[in-house]
């Protein structure tokens, strides 16, 4: 998948040991996952993908672009401390479930 991501603002927050990036994600079929936004945010910035959460990613209808927000944390406690439950969550890649297979009754 390509896209492109434009950091408009970056703005320090050292009482909550974070640095927010804002700015605007150009794709050309559908937006990326956060999983990968988070890894491209992460190379980008030269840290670790678990220091990196993605906030949100609004999409804009019918532009192929969207907004996005990012935080990136200082160190992995501040990461649990400040980051919330759902948030976290939505940075996890999600494993799909499979079907467990029933034996065939005869």
């Amino acid at each position: 998948m390509a896209f492109n991501v434009a950091v408009s603002e970056k703005i320090e927050q050292p009482l909550m040991s974070r640095t927010v990036l804002k700015g605007v994600v150009v794709y050309d079929a559908a937006p990326p996952s956060f999983v990968e936004l988070k890894k491209h945010l992460a190379s980008a910035v030269k840290v670790d993908e678990s220091l990196v959460v993605v906030q949100h990613l609004n999409p804009v209808f019918g532009m192929g672009k969207s907004s996005m927000e990012a935080h990136v944390y200082k160190s992995k406690d501040a990461v649990s401390s400040f980051a919330s439950k759902v948030v976290l969550a939505r940075n996890k890649q999600r494993v799909k479930k499979v079907a467990a297979a029933t034996p065939a009754e005869k």
